[in-house]
């Protein structure tokens, strides 16, 4: 219980760091990642001999999943003063960058779910999904209360 409490604060901790700025600098991405992996590491239960297979097998994972996610906030997140107005054809193009990005983070998550079940029991595995989920939501309600900085 009392290792739970610890992360739970760490946890909060990075979001608070997140929300303030928006973007985070190098030290505070450093800490917001030690915080991510503490988290990960207690939600799973992660020994010390998983935790070596795991984490560079994750951080292929994501760093593989943000540069598909990275093109679709490139045609979803533009400002709306920059952003051109859409023809048929552009919207047809955007759709299928966006629909090839989705199915390209899904192949990744795929083959990255069956490297890791390789490595470590299923559980374990379902875990790792369930921590995501738990940190992503503990992200966005920490944020909610935080207001959002407007675009320039």
């Amino acid at each position: 219980m009392k290792k739970a409490g610890l992360i739970i604060l760490m946890v909060g901790l990075s979001l608070s760091l997140f929300a303030q700025s928006g973007k985070l600098s190098d030290e505070k991405r450093k800490e917001f990642e030690a915080q991510k992996i503490a988290f990960f590491t207690q939600e799973m239960e992660l020994t010390p001999e998983e935790a070596v297979v795991f984490w560079p097998l994750y951080n292929e994972m994501q760093q593989k999943m943000r540069v598909e996610n990275d093109k679709i906030r490139a045609l979803t997140c533009k400002k709306e003063k920059t952003a051109p107005v859409t023809t048929e054809e552009q919207a047809k193009k955007n759709l299928k960058t966006v629909l090839d990005a989705e199915q390209a983070a899904w192949n990744i998550k795929k083959e990255y779910t069956d490297r890791l079940l390789k490595v470590l029991p299923a559980k374990k595995v379902w875990l790792m999904f369930e921590a995501e989920q738990k940190f992503r939501h503990q992200l966005w309600k920490k944020m909610e209360n935080k207001p959002v900085p407007v675009p320039r």
